[in-house]
């Protein structure tokens, strides 16, 4: 069987010196800057299969939870039609449970803080229940392997499909 190439859309929008870019490689044709509707990378062509958003600071996905929470939940509603929508957060479930220590935030604002760990740990698990097609990955300092691997696995499921169709 043929090894199946697949190119990857990285979002305008995401920041140069942020994120990831794949370079041409067994599997990989390499990464073309598109903007995408929904999440930070998706395949060309498959764009309603797969999409993920990228998460790279513990402080980021705090402020997605909390007091940007519309907007996220928003973008988490125009995410229902693709089929795996995936969140790749890139640090560890122990800084979610300890934030904001750890996360940046100067301590002599955590006073103010209308949110800590505990509250970003329940939100995660209502979003799991709440979107069956969205999925949340604590990938650590792994965050562009893991979305490789979700590449991959997303190309093989879509070739299965193909294959039990014709």
């Amino acid at each position: 069987m043929a090894v199946r190439q697949y190119k990857v859309i990285r979002d305008t929008r995401e920041k140069p010196d942020h994120g990831w870019t794949w370079r041409k490689s067994k599997y990989c044709e390499g990464t073309i800057s598109q903007k995408l509707d929904q999440g930070d990378y998706a395949l060309e062509g498959y764009e309603n299969s797969m999409a993920i958003e990228r998460k790279g600071a513990v402080s980021e996905w705090a402020n997605n939870l909390g007091i940007h929470w519309d907007r996220f939940e928003r973008e988490l509603e125009r995410s229902k039609h693709i089929d795996n929508f995936w969140i790749v957060l890139e640090f560890t479930m122990k800084d979610v449970i300890n934030f904001p220590a750890g996360s940046g935030v100067p301590r002599s604002r955590w006073s103010r803080l209308r949110f800590k760990g505990p509250f970003v740990l329940r939100r995660m698990l209502e979003i799991e229940q709440n979107y069956p097609n969205v999925h949340i990955i604590l990938a650590g300092a792994n965050g562009k392997e893991v979305a490789l691997s979700i590449f991959k696995r997303t190309t093989e499921q879509i070739d299965a499909a193909k294959r039990k169709t014709s």
